[in-house]
């Protein structure tokens, strides 16, 4: 271990030691956020395939782990964010502006369908790099200036589109969407593949150990060497790319760029991350507890419609998992407290 990772590592919350052991392995696991949301996901699975019995099919499973995979997605940058002590609201907007991006590029400007899809992505970069200026270096709240490009990025969607959607993207660009490989979802496999860079990154590297150290004190780890700007600023980055990954997939999936693409996506997302055990206050999460989190979403709308419940009520139960989430962070964090204390 190097100094400065020597000097990071107590400003990281980890859990106490436990002796070795198969059973000690499952009950840490079990008393884990991750393993309470698994617990909670596996609950909600039994529940729904015994009130919708074509929930348990594998057809609707594919069906629940596609529309979870672009949730992943978002949810996995905006994970970085949050451990690091910052937050991208614009999230929702960057998949409209990407999509509709590339979707004026291929069809009005006869661009190739790669290099629109790297414009779209870098489109959302773009919109996180200025999140990440107006945080790290004009001291404007990242909650205050992505709530800002919430707006601005929705509205260029719109201007680029000019309120409408914009079709016929072609069967390449749709395979990205659309397309299976050995029956299994395009979207799924790149959500798979982004999210296992993410957690190496986020677990195995020191731009990882520096984003844990930065959201639970930067102070602290100002102090031990780390640029605390830079890595609030790369992890805003990454969360706007993402969030412009997840733009192109669900334009390939619609065929067409929309600015009202991802409209209801961070509402989701932040439910899928807080679920999953990343705190809004900084310093804790994981890429696990998110992509659980994310299926768990997924898998409560699923099962609404499949029992034929209003939309209205997966806007219900998503806020309710939010405030319950949050509540339950809380008083963790009173009980971690009054523990140490």
């Amino acid at each position: 271990m190097t100094t400065q990772q020597a000097s990071i590592q107590p400003a990281i919350a980890r859990a106490p030691a436990a002796p070795p052991g198969r059973a000690m392995r499952i009950l840490r696991l079990a008393r884990s956020s991750v393993g309470g949301t698994t617990a909670a996901l596996v609950i909600i699975w039994i529940g729904l395939a015994l009130a919708a019995p074509n929930f348990a099919t594998v057809s609707n499973l594919l069906n629940i782990f596609l529309a979870a995979s672009t949730l992943a997605i978002i949810a996995g940058g905006l994970t970085l964010a949050l451990i690091a002590g910052e937050i991208d609201l614009s999230l929702g907007s960057v998949e409209a502006l990407a999509g509709s991006l590339a979707a004026v590029l291929i069809v009005s400007w006869h661009l190739p369908w790669p290099l629109a899809l790297v414009v779209g992505v870098l489109a959302g970069a773009a919109v996180g790099g200025v999140n990440a200026f107006f945080a790290t270096r004009m001291g404007v709240p990242s909650f205050v200036a992505s709530l800002a490009m919430l707006g601005v990025a929705g509205g260029a969607a719109y201007l680029l589109t000019q309120g409408t959607s914009v079709f016929g993207l072609g069967p390449q660009f749709g395979a990205i969407g659309q397309g299976t490989v050995l029956g299994i979802p395009v979207p799924v496999l790149i959500a798979v593949t982004v999210l296992a860079v993410l957690a190496v990154l986020l677990h195995r590297t020191t731009f990882g150990l520096n984003i844990y150290a930065v959201g639970g004190n930067a102070e602290a780890a100002r102090l031990s060497g780390v640029n605390v700007r830079r890595t609030k600023a790369a992890a805003l980055v990454l969360s706007g790319g993402l969030a412009g990954v997840a733009g192109i997939i669900l334009a390939s999936r619609l065929d067409a760029g929309s600015g009202t693409v991802g409209s209801a996506d961070l509402m989701a997302a932040v439910a899928a991350v807080v679920i999953g055990g990343t705190s809004l206050n900084g310093g804790v999460g994981s890429i696990a507890g998110t992509v659980v989190g994310a299926v768990l979403i997924a898998s409560i709308q699923n099962g609404l419609v499949l029992l034929n419940v209003t939309a209205f009520w997966q806007q219900v139960a998503i806020g309710s998992l939010i405030l319950v989430a949050a509540l339950l962070d809380r008083l963790s964090k009173i009980r971690t407290r009054g523990v140490t204390a």
